[in-house]
């Protein structure tokens, strides 16, 4: 079923992209040309601030996972802390699983990535979810910031687009506020979930519990996190850091072609990044590159900025899938060979007895 899900959601992306081809035929030809005159410094500049991100993600889960040292698994228990290095692994990791299941398969990815390592599958569930409302947050509130300075300075592309803005900023709020209301709201919770149980009995009680289950795990580790305010504005400022690497990067392609500086160029890709998330379409395909085109297009014109939309996916979507599919494939040989040696040793204390 899952294998079915991710083959259509492949199939409709590439439909979308035929599409948008087909659209654009005429200028096509032109986009593709400005693309490849790309310095490739500048490629590469731009998977260095891409690797920004996934170093600042590993920190992310590094801090994470030491709120939860007491609670390994007993076996992994005596193994070396949860280190940084381990953390940047795992976040290229969960990258190329995101990738290939076009967004699916990240936090599943994460919790076994974590499993492995000692982190028990709930605890990792857990941490996988307030990450996940952690990481939110933060583009909601780069994305507002974004709308509200902009707005002030009276840019053009908010004074042509503001209702639009103005309704995506809303709806991400209601998302946002929504997360937080699952990850704080413990009692209010517990309350609708019993009224929906009481009212879904038949096909839709499986889903609930399970639902209920996770809000659950999700609670205990906003709550770890809530009792430890250094931490928590240690990841608060971490996730700051971590998506201004990935905003950072449209700067590289269109300095000097539109009137906006570096700190600009980045507030307007944060309210981007924020306004294509409301549009519901697997890993944003589509919905960043139009929104990206849309806006900056006001600026710098639309074959540029498509040019500028292609290279900043690439960044930010296909090159962290290299490391992560080669961290991915030594992760999958190691645990194989891990889990051999776990049972040869569990046969020799068996014939010992």
């Amino acid at each position: 079923m899952k294998i079915r899900k991710n083959w259509g959601k492949w199939l409709f992306v590439l439909a979308l992209i035929f599409l948008v081809c087909v659209a654009n035929r005429k200028v096509l030809p032109e986009i593709l040309r400005e693309a490849a005159r790309t310095s490739p410094i500048l490629i590469g500049m731009s998977c260095l601030l891409s690797a920004g991100y996934f170093l600042t993600e590993g920190k992310i889960i590094q801090v994470m996972t030491g709120l939860n040292e007491p609670r390994l698994n007993e076996p992994l228990r005596r193994q070396p802390a949860f280190t940084w290095g381990k953390g940047i692994a795992c976040a290229f990791y969960c990258e190329f699983y995101r990738v290939v299941t076009l967004g699916s398969g990240s936090g599943i990815a994460e919790i076994y990535y974590l499993n492995s390592y000692g982190v028990q599958a709930g605890t990792a569930t857990g941490m996988s979810l307030v990450q996940y409302i952690m990481y939110k947050l933060a583009v909601a509130a780069y994305g507002i910031a974004g709308f509200l300075i902009l707005m002030a300075k009276g840019e053009s592309c908010v004074r042509g687009y503001g209702k639009l803005m103005l309704l995506g900023c809303l709806i991400t709020v209601l998302v946002t506020a929504a997360l937080l209301f699952v990850a704080i709201g413990k009692r209010a919770c517990s309350v609708i979930f019993t009224f929906l149980k009481k009212k879904g009995k038949g096909r839709w009680e499986e889903k609930l519990l399970a639902l209920e289950e996770q809000a659950e795990l999700c609670q205990k580790e906003a709550g770890l996190l809530l009792k430890n305010p250094k931490k928590l504005l240690c990841i608060i400022l971490l996730n700051i850091l971590k998506v201004s690497f990935w905003y950072a990067v449209p700067w590289l392609f269109l300095a000097g072609k539109i009137p906006l500086s570096l700190p600009e160029i980045m507030l307007l890709t944060a309210l981007i990044q924020m306004l294509a998330a409301v549009i519901p379409v697997p890993s944003g395909i589509g919905s960043v590159e139009y929104v990206f085109t849309l806006f900056f297009g006001v600026y710098a014109g639309s074959v540029s900025a498509v040019s500028a939309a292609l290279m900043y996916r690439f960044a930010t979507f296909l090159f962290p899938c290299i490391p992560g599919g080669v961290l991915a494939f030594r992760h999958y040989r190691w645990n194989k060979k891990r889990k051999i040696s776990q049972a040869e040793e569990r046969k020799e204390c068996l014939s010992d007895y």
